[in-house]
């Protein structure tokens, strides 16, 4: 005990020569602001307060503060707290101020062993002043130190001997824990550190196997382009077929199809003249209500530049208006300035009227003595004359009375017209400024419905565009069925005449008549038939076929399967049968081609 109580004396012994050659260094140096009653220490877990004066050299600032520096501070970065320094307000001329700074309980150091000073630092960063160091201790721990010519002597208690081993013991219990959390963080990071490592062969393993798809995938892709190639060939092999034989149909349905494509085409023209009369209707109506909302963007856009005459006038009339204003508040400070002058002037007007008061009081007092001394003897020259004057001066000073009340009830009525004319035009710009804001209003809303209308009038001419060019696709589309049908409609005139001619061979009979043969008879021949028709008869006759549904029907006449064949709905494009589809349905599949 004796030794751990030297020791600490001595060390608190050193801190304290320390502390008091810096302070008396810091006082040579910083004398501008000066610490006054600074205690040796202060009472842990309190607020603290510290005064200081301000010399009349020192000029102080509002962001200079005063802070609590550890003693052996370098720069004034070191600081524990600070304080911002209370503003001085009432500093009139050279004279010393002494202030105070609070520092609360909260911001204060806990340690009780080292020394601490206030400084006084100013905007620029500068030391200005600083204190003699203190202590935070507790007034037990201070009863008990003995400072004896400067030198500390502290006499520590076992207690306080056996509480600090105490502390110390927790202390190094409390290291021990941290040890062994660091030791069990330690063996977690190497737990996630192999768990990383096993991940990452996993990620290569799953990287390799991705490439390995990923080439199966390409060799997968390159199978599919080798079938798709293939597939394309035998499609198009498929389609040269296909062209074949539509082109060996055609030759056979090109005489048969006339009267079905002219009948067709007569229904088609019909249905796309009646969609095309609808389309230019539909186009004359849009084209009609374009003009209607043009007329009413005109007739709105004339209301808006009338609207912004009204609101340029309104605010020309405000600006006058602001004009009047400011000339009406020139009037009236004029007139305030005039009413204080009068005020000024009735004051003295009171004061003199007071003096005329007394002075109407001491001339009857000399009346009445003069009547006393009238009564006695004779008056004096000399008292007569002094009568004659203050009754002079007393009605002079009535006359200037009059006068300043006359002058002051004509400013005060002045005052109160500007004051009544100030505020009918405050009234009327108030007026005008709510009429302008109505104007900007309608303006606005009328701009809206401007740019409505032209969104609803683009929107429109799009809708017309796109059904124009729909019109013009249908136009040149009906062209090319008509031409289509012109040289059908040739070409089945041809086919009709060759036909034509044809039959003519056929039935007409031979110009030379045929030379008989002289053959000998046969007993075991059969008879020949004399006529060359007679051999063609009932077995010999073939089933027609319809050439769209290819199905067969016996014992029929070729105008009969002309009828079935006209029942049949067939593409004049395609040569696709479309008996289950609706007039609209087939009609998009014939403009589709």
């Amino acid at each position: 005990m004796d030794v751990v109580s030297s020791c600490y004396r001595v060390h608190l012994s050193m801190e304290s020569n320390t502390a008091t050659e810096v302070a008396d260094h810091l006082a040579r140096t910083f004398s501008q602001v000066v610490f006054i009653d600074i205690p040796q220490s202060y009472p842990p877990s309190t607020h603290v307060t510290c005064s200081y004066t301000l010399t009349a050299a020192f000029q102080p600032n509002p962001r200079d503060w005063v802070g609590i520096f550890k003693v052996g501070w370098t720069t004034t970065k070191d600081y524990h707290t600070f304080v911002w320094v209370e503003p001085c307000i009432d500093v009139v001329g050279e004279q010393t101020v002494t202030r105070q700074a609070f520092f609360k309980d909260y911001y204060l150091p806990k340690d009780e062993i080292e020394f601490y000073q206030f400084c006084y630092v100013d905007s620029t960063g500068q030391v200005r002043g600083a204190s003699t160091p203190f202590c935070f201790r507790s007034p037990a721990e201070q009863s008990l130190e003995i400072s004896p010519d400067d030198d500390l002597l502290v006499i520590t208690t076992q207690d306080q001997v056996e509480q600090s081993l105490r502390e110390k013991a927790e202390m190094q219990k409390e290291l021990d824990q941290i040890r062994a959390e660091n030791e069990t963080l330690k063996s977690a990071l190497l737990r996630e550190q192999q768990q990383a490592a096993s991940l990452k062969g996993q990620n290569e393993q799953k990287q390799k196997e991705n490439a390995e798809l990923a080439s199966e995938l390409d060799q997968t892709k390159q199978q599919i382009e080798n079938l798709r190639s293939s597939l394309q060939q035998q499609l198009k092999e498929n389609d040269s077929l296909k062209e074949e034989m539509v082109i060996q149909m055609t030759k056979q349905m090109e005489i048969q199809q006339d009267s079905v494509t002219e009948r067709r085409e007569r229904s088609l023209s019909r249905t796309s003249e009646e969609k095309y009369d609808r389309a230019v209707q539909k186009i004359n109506q849009l084209k009609d209500e374009r003009e209607k909302l043009k007329e009413a963007i005109e007739a709105q856009s004339e209301e808006i530049s009338k609207l912004n005459a009204k609101v340029r006038e309104g605010e020309r009339e405000l600006f006058k208006a602001k004009d009047g204003i400011q000339l009406i508040e020139v009037d009236l400070q004029s007139s305030r300035k005039e009413k204080e002058r009068l005020a000024a002037e009735l004051q003295r007007l009171q004061s003199l009227t007071y003096n005329v008061d007394k002075m109407q009081r001491e001339n009857q007092d000399l009346q009445r003595r003069l009547s006393v001394q009238e009564t006695q003897q004779s008056p004096s020259d000399d008292l007569k004359f002094q009568c004659q004057t203050l009754t002079r001066q007393l009605q002079e000073t009535q006359a200037k009375l009059a006068a300043e009340k006359e002058e002051t009830k004509n400013a005060k009525r002045r005052n109160e017209y500007l004051e009544a004319e100030m505020q009918k035009i405050r009234d009327q710009l108030e007026s005008v400024c709510k009429a302008l804001d109505g104007e900007k209003r309608k303006s606005s809303k009328f701009e809206l419905q401007i740019l409505e209308v032209n969104e609803v009038l683009a929107d429109k001419n799009i809708a017309i565009d796109e059904r124009e060019s729909t019109i013009n696709r249908k136009d040149n589309q009906l062209t090319l069925l008509t031409q289509e049908r012109e040289e059908l409609a040739r070409e089945n005139q041809t086919l009709k005449e060759t036909i034509q001619d044809l039959r003519r061979l056929y039935t007409e009979p031979p110009t030379t008549p045929a030379e008989p043969l002289y053959l000998q008879p046969d007993d075991d021949a059969p008879p020949v038939s004399t006529h060359i028709y007679e051999t063609i008869g009932p077995e010999d006759e073939e089933s027609l076929v319809c050439r769209h549904c290819r199905e067969s029907f016996p014992g029929i006449t070729q105008d009969e399967l002309d009828q079935h064949e006209q029942c049949h709905r067939v593409c004049p494009f395609c040569t696709m049968i479309c008996d289950d589809m609706d007039q609209a349905t087939f009609e998009d599949h014939v403009y589709s081609h």
